[in-house]
């Protein structure tokens, strides 16, 4: 493994070690974490590009990740419940963020050393394209979506760290897989299949209790009104037109309170709540497999073939 992988395993498993422990206590990782994280990635790029004499292109494309990450700590967002808001200093942000990335990916330019021109565009669409899966529940917490776009700028590419991972690519597809797989997003999917073992522990938990009503015994766990779990949302509403409805899915935010005083309204003691997964810990878990093992869904993909 070469200075720079090593140095960014070490630190993006510190990191993530810290973030899980947080994750566990509270639900919550404070952003001082991921702004660090993401300037020493951003830092330690710088480092790698000057010291393989990179041309200006590879500089502006820095550029443009640096700003859109940035910008996801800057105030409060454009979209929220109440709509849209312009907020000129952010859209100003961003078409300055625009023009950087776009301008060197029409000169042709490439890297004369350290990451590939090609992996170092992918950082900035990347950060968009977290942003874009929390709004649209790919990602369920703000702290998933800013861990993994810091976790973008720390490992921009594909490290060296032979003999690993395990599971390789072919090497025909390679090239084209790293563009359109930046490594952030394997540690994600890696992350996600982990994960995947939550509903059968779920399941597992409540035939021990002999609670099986399916399909919410895969999602959640029933437990007292008066006494509800700590990091769990409600799975049971009353809506508007007095029905009493089981939601597999709840969403975040609303109003809890005023959804368990409808259900106690009802005489109901006992409701089912759906686990809120820490999701730091499958994440962490998740680079050391992206390092190690490499791509996993790669990997069944491949067994399957």
């Amino acid at each position: 493994m070469d200075a720079f992988a090593a140095t960014r395993f070490a630190v993006g498993s510190g990191c993530l070690v810290v973030a899980a422990a947080s994750d566990l206590r509270t639900r919550r990782v404070r952003d001082p974490l991921w702004i660090g994280l993401g300037t020493f990635g951003l830092v330690l790029l710088g480092a790698e590009l000057a010291g393989a004499e990179s041309p200006w292109t590879a500089w502006s494309l820095l550029g443009s990740a640096a700003i859109l990450f940035y910008t996801v700590f800057l105030g409060r967002p454009l979209f929220d419940v109440d709509g849209f808001h312009p907020r000129p200093i952010r859209i100003l942000l961003f078409f300055i963020a625009a023009a950087l990335f776009f301008v060197p990916l029409g000169t042709g330019t490439g890297t004369s050393g350290g990451p590939p021109l090609g992996e170092l565009a992918s950082m900035p669409v990347v950060v968009v394209v977290y942003q874009l899966f929390y709004r649209i529940r790919l990602l369920h917490g703000g702290a998933d979506t800013k861990g993994l776009i810091a976790l973008t700028l720390l490992i921009p590419s594909y490290p060296d760290a032979r003999p690993f991972p395990l599971v390789m690519t072919d090497p025909r597809m390679e090239s084209i897989l790293r563009l359109a797989f930046p490594f952030s997003l394997v540690v994600w999917v890696d992350a996600a299949i982990v994960t995947l073992a939550v509903p059968l522990g779920m399941l597992l938990y409540n035939a021990i209790r002999r609670d099986l009503a399916l399909p919410q015994a895969f999602l959640g766990f029933r437990a007292l009104l008066e006494h509800p779990p700590r990091h769990a949302w409600l799975m049971e509403r009353i809506t508007d037109g007095g029905e009493h409805v089981l939601v597999l899915f709840p969403r975040r935010g609303g109003d809890s309170a005023a959804e368990v005083a409808k259900l106690r309204a009802r005489g109901i003691k006992r409701v089912w709540f759906a686990l809120q997964i820490p999701f730091m810990v499958p994440l962490f878990v998740g680079l050391l497999l992206a390092f190690v093992v490499g791509n996993l869904l790669v990997g069944v993909l491949g067994l399957l073939g």
